[in-house]
């Protein structure tokens, strides 16, 4: 048995909603806001996946990084690579949100989902061709079923 961190799976933003409760991910976003008094910033993928599903958000609590943030991290427009813990799940109804009990694999129905998470560590993707890494990660997937 292992006492070293957690393995952390590469996903799309948009199927952080399939996670479970305390698994460690990483996943590129666009930023669309920053609450510097909760340390809250909230992502966007508009992918090809998530264009038949729901629209996700991703609402990651970024004061355990505070530290190593650049100013240019926070804004608006700016894609991020984030790694971190899932937190929870909380879907949006007719502009309400619940909170949607998650123990991993089950789908839920299309509604607007906002995830929350814990990063560990976040840092500038730059001149990231989203395009390209949407099709990495598809050529990835493939690979891991096939390897299974």
């Amino acid at each position: 048995m292992s006492n070293g961190p957690l393995p952390t799976r590469l996903i799309l933003l948009s199927n952080l909603p399939s996670c479970s409760h305390g698994e460690k991910v990483r996943f590129l976003g666009c930023v669309s806001q920053y609450d510097p008094t909760t340390g809250t910033l909230c992502l966007d993928h508009a992918s090809p996946a998530s264009s038949a599903n729901a629209a996700v958000t991703a609402a990651v609590d970024v004061n355990l990084v505070l530290e190593t943030l650049k100013c240019t991290d926070t804004q608006v427009g700016e894609w991020v690579n984030v790694m971190g813990y899932v937190q929870g799940v909380e879907v949006e109804k007719g502009g309400k949100k619940t909170k949607a009990v998650r123990h991993g694999g089950g789908k839920e129905a299309s509604e607007g989902k906002v995830v929350k998470l814990q990063a560990v560590m976040l840092w500038s993707a730059g001149a990231v061709k989203v395009w390209e890494y949407e099709k990495a990660l598809g050529m990835r997937k493939k690979a891991e079923v096939v390897a299974k």
